[in-house]
């Protein structure tokens, strides 16, 4: 902390690695992303304030916003704000004096704000990604997706969700080293307060859980760019995805 600049300037939040103000940078940027999504939500909600829409918002556009609502609300709010506590509390409660990385930490939240304004980027592509926050197959694919939408904002905003993923696998290994490795002597497993180990549970399933997105994540982004077929076919490709995705998702819920 000592050799830190000063909480009150800028460059203190562009080169922290103190585990209390990487927990604050996630809690008020989990906090952005829940604005922004909200305010994407009032913006559907809106187009539908009358039967057949009020003309707000095209289809795709439509389709847009719902999707966009969807992900920005499970990916980079939820997870994030509570990584946020997570960074805050948790070395404090189990006596460490920081994460075990701290650097890796940092990269971790670096790595999650970019994912998130790439994500937001794919809007200003032409068209962000419109099939579904879960992202069925094969409404992933560019063979059944609007062509802008297939070329540009679809394919920003899986990568800016690989990003994303990167940030959370590299978070969760930092947290399981530290739980395991950096408590205080005398401190065994069964004596941690709740909070710590209700995270910790839930970094082991996010651990595997992440791991299966990114797979299915790398398969789409080989689909849209070059041009494979995993999930563009009929030969079960969408079953394909959902059990990738669920493995996932159900951990996640």
């Amino acid at each position: 902390m000592s050799d830190l600049p000063p909480q009150t300037s800028l460059k203190r939040w562009l080169v922290t690695t103190n585990h209390k103000d990487i927990g604050i940078l996630y809690l008020v940027t989990a906090l952005f992303f829940l604005v922004l999504g909200g305010v994407v939500a009032l913006v559907f909600r809106a187009h539908l304030w009358e039967s057949g829409g009020t003309g707000l918002l095209t289809n795709n556009q439509f389709n847009q916003a719902v999707s966009t609502h969807g992900l920005l609300m499970v990916f980079w709010f939820l997870s994030p704000f509570a990584a946020g506590f997570a960074n805050y509390f948790v070395p404090l409660q189990i006596g460490a004096k920081d994460l075990a990385f701290p650097r890796l930490n940092a990269l971790s939240y670096w790595f999650y704000l970019f994912s998130g304004v790439l994500f937001i980027i794919s809007y200003f592509q032409g068209s962000s990604f419109a099939g579904g926050w879960t992202m069925y197959a094969p409404l992933n694919v560019p063979m059944y997706t609007p062509a802008l939408e297939a070329t540009t904002g679809g394919n920003g905003a899986v990568l800016g969700l690989i990003l994303f993923v990167l940030s959370i696998t590299l978070g969760t290994v930092n947290f399981i080293t530290t739980i395991h490795r950096s408590r205080a002597e005398g401190l065994g497993l069964w004596n941690m307060p709740m909070f710590t180990w209700s995270w910790l549970l839930t970094v082991w399933m996010m651990l595997f859980a992440f791991a299966a997105l990114l797979a299915a994540l790398l398969l789409q982004i080989s689909d849209r760019i070059l041009l494979t077929q995993y999930f563009a076919t009929d030969q079960g490709s969408g079953l394909l995805w959902a059990h990738l995705f669920w493995f996932f998702g159900h951990p996640e819920v």
